[in-house]
């Protein structure tokens, strides 16, 4: 959601005069709102270069800020999850104010241009779409280097049993604030390039649902994969899509039935079910059985 609000701020600053109240220097809603001059913190959004660097900058240096407090005071598990969720209501709260600067309950819309180009035009939009996909891409494979790396096993170690990671001098803080901030750098990417195709950003953005959708994206497509939350994030997207079209009352019960059969009988998700149905087919065991079987192993002879 940052990284979505400083893409609008930066679509807002090129509407220039085209508004409804036709102020070269304002964004409409300040104008409605008898704002006398542009906020400092606005200054330097008419240019895309500055507008690319905020997308990284603001989500990543709170990202880094907040886990270097929560990680350093060895906050995990469910309590990590609810104050991160607070963070993200406390963020929608004060969006939500008029006087903050971003456009409050309506946020920032009616964008007009971007690089120099008509946002509407179906040129743009295909090209925002290819941008999306190569971001999509280029994520993919930064976590999948990640992951292959020796950062990356260092990681699955303190997954799997953190105390004996540090044990072994592994300074298990400092990995989680990096991996949580590059997944924040990510999702700064995601929501500069969804604010253009859809038009707005507000605070409902921030909304907790959204987490909650995020997780179960993962657990359809599935867990403990790289491929699976891609997935996932197709499939409840296109349910989404229909649902909200023919029967919208209902999408939240159809989301939350949804996660409880994922989670009750396809613990697995999408991607899990295929390489067990791949192994069956080949006669061999799937991958992450082996490591279930080997942790497992390695828990018993800890006893």
């Amino acid at each position: 959601a940052l990284g979505g609000y400083v893409m609008g701020m930066y679509l807002m600053r090129q509407i220039g005069d085209r508004g409804v109240y036709g102020n070269a220097e304002l964004p409409d809603f300040m104008v409605f709102l008898n704002w006398q001059e542009l906020p400092w913190y606005w200054f330097g959004f008419d240019q895309f270069a500055f507008a690319a660097l905020m997308v990284l900058l603001v989500p990543g240096l709170l990202a880094y800020v907040f886990a270097w407090f929560a990680f350093r005071s060895r906050v995990t598990g469910v309590y990590f999850s609810i104050i991160t969720q607070a963070l993200t209501f406390a963020l929608m709260l004060a969006f939500f104010r008029n006087d903050m600067g971003f456009g409050g309950n309506n946020g920032l819309t009616d964008f007009k241009d971007i690089l120099g180009y008509p946002i509407q035009s179906a040129e743009t939009r295909a090209a925002l779409f290819a941008a999306s996909v190569i971001a999509l891409a280029l994520g993919f494979m930064t976590a999948r280097a990640i992951v292959g790396s020796k950062l990356g096993r260092v990681l699955i170690a303190i997954r799997d049993a953190e105390s004996r990671t540090r044990f072994l001098g592994y300074e298990a803080d400092r990995y989680k604030v990096f991996v949580f901030t590059v997944s924040a750098l990510m999702a700064g990417i995601a929501g500069a390039l969804y604010v253009p195709q859809v038009g707005i950003i507000n605070p409902g953005e921030f909304s907790p649902a959204n987490s909650i959708e995020v997780v179960v994206w993962a657990a359809v497509g599935g867990r403990g994969t790289l491929v699976g939350p891609v997935i996932g994030a197709v499939v409840v997207n296109a349910a989404k899509s229909w649902f909200t079209i023919r029967y919208p009352e209902f999408w939240l019960y159809a989301l939350g039935l949804l996660f409880i059969a994922v989670t009750l009988l396809f613990p697995r998700g999408i991607a899990g079910g295929l390489a067990g149905y791949l192994a069956w087919v080949r006669g061999t065991r799937p991958a992450f059985e082996n490591e279930e079987r080997e942790r497992m192993r390695k828990a018993v002879n800890e006893r």
